[in-house]
């Protein structure tokens, strides 16, 4: 049986139950007057196709049921009649249909009212729906996070043998941006602050500065926001200034300051940049340590200088320090700094030095 579907989602099919034209009582059904006859006839949306249609007939006040079903495959409407109802109302029956393929579940019924010996005709209306689909469904809610970016990154100047004011600022929602400042060398005044001072190392060459954000929602990835700038730090002008600032106040002072072992032992004092150039400059060696080459320098004054102006060669800061870092030993005591497990100055401190030596060792 085969009906038309006038759209895609199917509100219900319509069928129609008409009054059969045979009042007469079909055979093998109980005869008399206090019974009746109803008659259907579906009419339907040509395109949708039925093989079967299911019939139950009930009524809940008398008890009364009776079910059955109509083979409709070879028929273009469905008519059926169905006999022996006793007399009375409360009657309902039900019509239930799956088309061909499983694509719609059609149901339907309707009320009527039997009067003896008559036949009544009733209107029913199936409604079709598609089957409950396989397929589930989620429910999504969404929050967002605003992540930390940086908004901008100053350096001035960009080519120094000093110091290089930095800035940055940051755009992250509500909070407060936490600024992490790091470099491949160099040292900051505050790594914390948005605005740090960087100091260039004593060696010169390309230095990368780079800061981080380091409060990022993890939505938004492990690594926080970052940017970079590329500075060059040139070599320190060698003046004794840079000199007492970037080796002798960093490396030297913890031993030779007044009551540590470069005074007790070394016999020199350089706690202070005055101190120390009065007693560097033009002053003969004096430490009473042998030290790893076993020659005290005091053994060799009057002859070799703490620092010879304008001749490393005779200057014994120049050759302590370079030997160290040459692997050899120096003239008299150790090479330094001490202890002998503490890093040699870089190339560039030690080229500071004789920078500053070989200018005639000015106290500027």
């Amino acid at each position: 049986m085969r009906f038309g579907i006038r759209h895609a989602l199917v509100g219900g099919l319509c069928v129609g139950l008409a009054l059969v034209a045979s009042c007469s009582q079909p055979p093998g059904e109980p005869s008399g007057d206090r019974f009746g006859t109803v008659g259907f006839q579906l009419q339907g949306v040509p395109g949708v196709t039925f093989n079967t249609v299911n019939w139950s007939i009930a009524n809940a006040g008398t008890g009364f049921s009776r079910s059955g079903s109509v083979n409709v495959q070879e028929s273009n409407t469905l008519t059926f009649q169905v006999g022996g109802l006793p007399a009375g109302g409360g009657y309902l029956i039900t019509l239930t249909a799956t088309t061909v393929g499983g694509t719609f579940n059609c149901a339907g019924s309707a009320s009527f009212t039997v009067s003896a010996g008559s036949a009544v005709g009733v209107a029913v209306t199936l409604a079709c729906t598609p089957p409950a689909p396989d397929a589930g469904s989620v429910i999504v809610t969404g929050t967002t996070v605003v992540c930390e970016t940086v908004t901008s990154l100053s350096a001035a100047p960009l080519e120094t043998n000093s110091t290089i004011t930095l800035s940055a600022t940051a755009s992250a929602g509500a909070a407060a941006p936490v600024f992490a400042w790091s470099a491949t060398a160099g040292t900051f005044d505050n790594p914390a602050s948005a605005s740090p001072t960087f100091t260039c190392p004593a060696t010169p060459g390309a230095v990368t500065i780079t800061v981080s954000l380091g409060s990022n929602d993890a939505a938004c990835g492990a690594a926080a926001a970052s940017a970079s700038i590329t500075v060059t730090c040139d070599a320190p002008d060698p003046t004794f200034t840079n000199v007492y600032a970037d080796i002798i106040g960093l490396r030297c002072v913890s031993c030779h300051h007044p009551g540590g072992s470069g005074v007790t032992v070394g016999m020199l004092d350089m706690g202070t940049e005055a101190t120390a150039y009065a007693n560097l400059v033009g002053v003969p060696v004096a430490g009473t340590g042998a030290g790893t080459s076993g020659v005290t320098c005091a053994s060799q004054a009057p002859g070799l200088l703490r620092v010879a102006a304008n001749n490393v060669n005779d200057s014994a800061l120049y050759l302590k320090t370079s030997s160290k870092l040459a692997g050899t030993n120096p003239p008299c005591g150790s090479p330094m700094p001490l202890p002998a497990t503490a890093a040699p100055l870089t190339q560039g401190q030690i080229d500071l030095i004789a920078g500053w030596i070989n200018a005639g060792a000015p106290n500027n």
